[in-house]
């Protein structure tokens, strides 16, 4: 893979959340934001913010649910599916 990834910290008032990064072969180019689905920053949006840096963007996914779940990874069926709900749900967005 010619993609540098890693998970950085973003400062948010006093604390801070998570993030998935991945950079372009070079470091640098055109930024996308990919915002997750109710599963969190799973395997699969690890692929797609990976896929974009492939591009030549710099990709980044950043952790919705930092606050009640942070790196929640969940699976898009049964409880794991419930439970994204449960945490979109209880989600403040303001």
């Amino acid at each position: 893979m010619s993609v540098t990834t890693r998970w950085i910290d973003i400062p948010a008032g006093k604390d801070s959340f998570g993030a998935y990064l991945a950079l372009p072969k070079g470091g640098k180019g055109p930024g996308i934001v990919i915002i997750q689905e109710i599963f969190g920053v799973n395997g699969h949006i690890r692929d797609v913010v990976e896929q974009y840096a492939l591009d030549g963007y710099v990709a980044i996914a950043p952790d919705i649910f930092w606050r009640s779940a942070p790196r929640v990874e969940l699976e898009y069926t049964g409880a794991d599916r419930d439970r994204g709900i449960e945490l979109m749900k209880a989600t403040d967005f303001n």
